[in-house]
């Protein structure tokens, strides 16, 4: 059940259980939303994703970034001095401009275990689940205080994740 619907997958039922990783330094998970200057190309999308996928392994860091048309969400976990230098890298980059910082939290554990990018074509996205993302994505702008990401959260879009798009 997801944020109280069902989704049913043909070819065989798929279990999606989100385990936190512990690890012997508090974790710092940053979440923000920005605008993309310009609609990303695949080129664009291929670029980012090669490039993230080394440098945050190096800097041991994970998340998760959606790229939904102009709009950006994304998550990163980490040490947070790691984190903090990320963000500060990426809010200088001009393909985009931060929205707004929904939330930082210190945690025990991990909630995304790798670096995952979500690209888009709605197409083969569910209605009501496109529905939901967009839900979701105006409650976290909408949001007037900081609004902590939740394992259930991260389920969710790990969910998107699994159809190898995005709602539009």
């Amino acid at each position: 059940m997801l944020y109280g619907m069902e989704l049913e997958f043909t070819g065989g039922e798929i279990l999606w259980e989100t385990i936190q990783q512990m690890e012997d330094y508090p974790i710092y998970r940053l979440t923000y939303l920005s605008s993309a200057a310009d609609t990303f190309t695949d080129a664009d999308l291929n670029d980012i994703e090669s490039k993230s996928l080394a440098a945050n392994h190096a800097r041991d860091v994970t998340g998760l970034l959606i790229v939904n048309g102009k709009h950006i969400l994304q998550i990163l976990e980490g040490r947070e001095s790691a984190v903090c230098e990320l963000y500060a890298k990426i809010s200088k980059d001009p393909r985009h401009s931060i929205t707004k910082l929904v939330s930082t939290i210190e945690d025990e554990g991990r909630l995304l275990m790798s670096w995952n990018l979500v690209v888009r074509d709605a197409a083969t996205i569910p209605l009501d689940v496109q529905d939901q993302y967009r839900r979701f994505y105006v409650e976290l702008i909408n949001a007037e205080q900081s609004r902590a990401i939740t394992i259930e959260d991260v389920e969710f879009l790990q969910t998107i994740s699994l159809f190898s798009t995005l709602p539009a």
